[in-house]
């Protein structure tokens, strides 16, 4: 269950941050040199502007990442990616995946599958369409793939799971499917970057924000990761959907660094649904919550976006652990 440790400001809640403290540690050696590794970032609320050198890899990278996710479905080789960053296919795949903690074909891999995960929540198309779309030549390689990566078949992924509990609640309007949390949440200093698009895409800029937190000496400060989603996206067109990828912060930072923003998060009454699956999965848990649970649960959403807090990370977790705390606003 969603405890209040987790979001107070003076705390570093330890069942939170256990998670993200490999990944926390891994941007500190690479971003920060030996002698400000050793002293640490200091604690003034002022952040330092990351080094021209470093401006650039985060471009090149950027840009990189951007055309990976814009096109998963044409051919994608490291000869390919590396001349988009402008850097020879050696020294690009080092550099790609210090940054990142993954190799440039592993982004890919992880993206098709990630896709071909949430086509099967849907479901969508048929299993050899499906495999062919994530670039696998044959249904068999494609299920060990899969099997691999979120520990399932994709027939039985499809067939099972949180998402598949969802949708049977939807379909039955069974409004005591899962249990809802109210909870009155802190206000908490946060910092945030800017998502433009489909909301299953802001992984994108999540892997963004870390980088940019990294390169500006900024990880020790984070306690812990949550996504903000402002618009319907029954309403919205996906290119035009806003939300935020977000780091819960230890104070507020005075100084930041384009394209970073500070911000708050939370402050008032929450219904908190306990999500546990891949992200990629998790559409039936937004429409059970909005169209089964709330309106028959006497409660008015207020205006405000809703929070994704990430209890875990991908970076070390199977997706059908992943631990999300999905967080609706409501009037008191």
């Amino acid at each position: 269950k969603c405890n209040a440790r987790h979001w107070r400001a003076e705390a570093r809640p330890t069942g939170l941050l256990l998670t993200f403290e490999s990944v926390i540690e891994k941007f500190r050696k690479i971003y920060q040199s030996p002698a400000s590794y050793r002293k640490g970032v200091s604690k003034k609320s002022t952040a330092r502007m990351p080094p021209t050198a470093h401006q650039k890899y985060l471009s090149r990278i950027e840009r990189v990442r951007a055309h990976i996710y814009d096109h998963l479905d044409d051919p994608l080789d490291l000869d390919t990616l590396a001349e988009i960053a402008c850097l020879s296919r050696f020294h690009w795949s080092r550099v790609y995946q210090a940054m990142t903690l993954e190799t440039p074909m592993e982004t890919v891999r992880r993206l098709r599958l990630d896709r071909a995960a949430r086509d099967l929540a849907r479901g969508d198309g048929n299993l050899h369409a499906i495999a062919q779309r994530a670039g696998y030549g044959s249904q068999a390689a494609f299920t060990r793939a899969f099997g691999e990566a979120f520990g399932a078949s994709p027939a039985e992924f499809r067939n099972t799971g949180t998402h598949a509990a969802l949708k049977a609640a939807i379909l039955e309007t069974n409004t005591m499917a899962f249990p809802i949390e109210m909870m009155n949440l802190p206000r908490r200093a946060s910092i945030q970057l800017e998502h433009l698009g489909p909301y299953h895409d802001i992984g994108r800029t999540f892997g963004t924000l870390f980088m940019h937190l990294g390169a500006a000496g900024l990880t020790d400060r984070v306690r812990g990761v949550f996504g903000q989603y402002t618009d319907d996206p029954k309403l919205i067109a996906p290119a035009d959907l806003r939300s935020h990828a977000c780091a819960f912060v230890d104070e507020t930072i005075e100084t930041l660094p384009a394209p970073l923003e500070a911000a708050h998060a939370g402050g008032g009454r929450y219904a908190v649904l306990h999500y546990k699956g891949p992200y990629s999965a998790m559409q039936p848990a937004y429409d059970w919550l909005f169209g089964v649970w709330l309106p028959a649960s006497g409660y008015v959403p207020r205006d405000a976006p809703v929070l994704e807090i990430n209890l875990n990370t991908p970076m070390d977790t199977a997706p059908s652990d992943l631990l999300t705390e999905i967080c609706l606003p409501v009037e008191d």
